[in-house]
């Protein structure tokens, strides 16, 4: 904890670094701002909202930055020799019909934000749909992170801190272990199906 004890006292200067954080460490900060807050060091009312907001103001950076360098890009020569339009056109009509579910699966999946969110706006997805969705899962994200740090008691304690940490390891990769577990059973799905088509083909 000699980190904790070695940043300044301010719920001011608390909350700065931590919004100055998301922008460079989303899930890092979080658990800084949840650490600080179950320890009574940072007002969780106020760490809970200063963590959502920056998470959020980044993710509509990336958007503003696929929506105004993304498509220039995908305009450019070097990009025409691997981009058609029609499958740009193809690209933009799956992120109107799957975007949202891809945007809540990323928030689970480490290094995948980046590159589908600016996707994103350089693809034209509704900045509407874009920011309630990504407003939504930053809010349940950060608040079950803030919540499994607080019912767990004496955040001071060894024991309980690397509880804490199990608990929200679990939480960030349970997602993404459920997407693959359905991805699997998709796929095993497909398999057998095929196999009992060409089960009924021989038969014949």
């Amino acid at each position: 904890m000699n980190f904790l004890h070695a940043l300044p006292q301010s719920q001011a200067a608390l909350a700065s670094i931590i919004l100055l954080a998301t922008f460079v460490y989303e899930d890092g900060a979080t658990l800084l701002a949840a650490t600080l807050s179950a320890s009574g060091r940072l007002n969780p009312w106020f760490g809970f909202a200063t963590t959502f907001v920056g998470i959020w103001a980044g993710d509509l950076g990336l958007y503003v930055l696929g929506s105004t360098l993304g498509r220039r890009l995908a305009w450019s020569r070097l990009a025409q020799k691997y981009l058609t339009p029609e499958s740009l056109a193809r690209a933009e009509r799956w992120f109107a019909k799957h975007g949202s579910f891809a945007l809540v699966m990323s928030r689970a999946i480490p290094g995948s934000r980046l590159p589908l969110y600016t996707a994103a706006g350089a693809l034209h997805l509704s900045v509407r749909v874009f920011a309630k969705t990504t407003a939504v899962c930053s809010a349940i994200w950060v608040g079950a992170i803030f919540a499994i740090w607080r019912l767990v008691p004496d955040v001071a304690s060894s024991h309980s801190t690397k509880l804490s940490f199990i608990i929200t390891a679990a939480l960030l990769f349970a997602p993404w272990g459920v997407a693959k577990l359905i991805k699997l059973v998709r796929r095993q799905a497909a398999v057998s199906a095929s196999s009992a088509l060409a089960e009924t083909a021989c038969a014949l």
